[in-house]
């Protein structure tokens, strides 16, 4: 009797420990593996949401500082060029009457005046009434001719370029004296008034070999 109450006893403290064992395990939960929450058999709780004893977390913040920082194109020395090509940033600005840009402090923005003696206008008078097609005749040193022309402007009372042509020697221009020159000039404009710029042909471009003369005309 004794034997039997003794194995009865063993056989519940089994099935206790049994039942203990399962309720206990984790066999259904959430197992921390590698840094990484891993779900164990059906557990029926939601994952965890604090991190993973182990886990490797990234720091971005040394990535954001190291970004680096971009400059808005419009601040950028060189990014401003107006419609004549012209950089404000560096100090350029367009000027009409030599049609280049320029830097007002290093170059003024007017045409050196040619003595009489240089260069003579018959045709246009000063203050003219003129239209289209205008004839444009005169006499020029040879030195203000390269390959036989040069540079004839008709000019708003804004500094507006109306149109660009040349002049051409009638005669031999390889000379130190007057050629007599004539140029046509077909235009279209709005303006009342401006003027005539004959200029002396620069190949070089350099300022100190500039010269023009300016004839004031008003349009019909």
């Amino acid at each position: 009797m004794k034997k039997n109450n003794f194995l009865l006893a063993i056989v519940i403290i089994m099935v206790v420990a049994a039942i203990v064992l399962r309720l206990t395990s984790k066999e259904d939960d959430w197992i921390c593996d590698n840094g990484a929450w891993v779900r164990h058999g059906n557990p029926s709780a939601a994952q965890p949401e604090t991190p993973c004893p182990g886990a490797t977390t990234i720091d971005t913040s040394a990535d954001r500082q190291a970004a680096p920082t971009t400059t808005p194109e419009t601040n950028l020395v060189g990014n401003d060029r107006d419609e004549h090509g012209c950089i404000g940033s560096a100090g350029y600005a367009w000027c009409g009457l030599k049609e280049k840009c320029i830097r007002f402090w290093e170059e003024k923005c007017e045409a050196l005046t040619a003595s009489t003696t240089e260069i003579t206008i018959t045709q246009p008078l000063a203050n003219e009434v003129i239209k289209s097609p205008l004839i444009v005749k005169g006499l020029a040193k040879g030195n203000w001719f390269f390959e036989a022309n040069l540079p004839l402007k008709l000019i708003d009372e804004n500094d507006g370029l109306i149109l660009a042509h040349f002049g051409t020697a009638q005669s031999d221009w390889m000379t130190d004296q007057l050629v007599p020159f004539e140029g046509e000039l077909r235009f279209t404009t709005t303006a009342t008034s401006g003027y005539l710029l004959i200029s002396k042909d620069n190949p070089s471009d350099l300022p100190q070999n500039d010269a023009a003369i300016r004839i004031p005309v008003k349009f019909k």
